[in-house]
């Protein structure tokens, strides 16, 4: 029989004690969602995937895959191609405040 590593991130590590906590009756729904800054349906919902899979249902869903909210690898060629041309100088903060700024 083959083992499969999970890695855990502190923050799923701490999710993984409450919703065991919540699934053995020492903890409430409520207090958990408190302290993992969730609401109680997704508590419960949570509570369902790690009985239903174990602690590889807490993992997020979307873990290492790309953000919705990112750019296209164009448009984020030309930013930062335009970025060393005119302010070759600039730290990537300070660089990132000079495309906020209304200038």
């Amino acid at each position: 029989m083959r083992q499969s590593m999970v890695t855990f991130a502190m923050r799923d590590f701490d999710r993984l004690k409450c919703i065991q906590s919540v699934i053995d009756g020492e903890l409430k729904p409520i207090r958990a969602a408190e302290r993992l800054g969730l609401t109680t349906r997704q508590v419960r919902r949570l509570a369902r995937r790690y009985a239903a899979a174990g602690p590889v249902g807490l993992i997020s869903k979307r873990f290492s895959r790309p953000s919705n909210n990112r750019l296209h690898d164009a448009i984020a060629d030309q930013v930062i191609k335009l970025l060393r041309s005119t302010y070759a100088d600039f730290g990537p903060t300070l660089a990132a405040e000079k495309l906020r700024s209304p200038d």
